[in-house]
């Protein structure tokens, strides 16, 4: 398989490996502040991996002054933030939404029943995008007080 696929399945892949992947769950560049609602292919890739993954969120501030978009060359020496939150374990998530899939499944099932019931798999996938969109949601606010109100400072103490 090419393309996504290809990506997806080596994310699992280096996932279940026990190695980092760093994703920026919007799915896309955002040229703006704002922040968008992640993709639920992330709920998935966790739902996807053979052991639950820890997913350490972190938002960035200052890169459109680094790399504006369209341009190929850095400018150098400019204020980047980087504010880390705290590790999300994927494993109590996953236990906690267990019960979404239980209350559907026939005990006596010996398949993986998020495979049998995609109206839980949505449902599991979207509470954990949830969980990664309030804390992401948490962090953008922070690294925005941290970066652009010192800049505000830093700028004032120069006139």
């Amino acid at each position: 398989s090419s393309g996504i696929n290809a990506e997806y399945g080596f994310c699992v892949e280096e996932l279940d490996s026990n190695r980092p992947v760093n994703l920026f769950v919007e799915g896309k560049v955002n040229p703006t502040r704002q922040l968008l609602r992640p993709k639920w292919g992330v709920g998935r890739l966790v739902l996807d991996c053979k052991r639950p993954p820890v997913i350490i969120p972190f938002i960035h501030r200052g890169m459109e002054d680094v790399l504006p978009l369209y341009h190929t060359l850095p400018r150098p020496f400019k204020k980047i933030t980087i504010v880390i939150g705290k590790p999300i374990d994927t494993a109590a998530l996953l236990e906690e939404c267990k019960d979404m899939v239980d209350t559907h499944c026939d005990t006596d099932c010996n398949t993986d029943c998020n495979s049998l019931l995609p109206s839980a798999n949505l449902s599991v996938r979207k509470r954990i995008t949830d969980v990664i969109q309030v804390e992401l949601e948490r962090l953008s606010a922070e690294a925005d007080r941290l970066h652009y109100s010192s800049a505000k400072l830093s700028d004032h103490d120069n006139t």
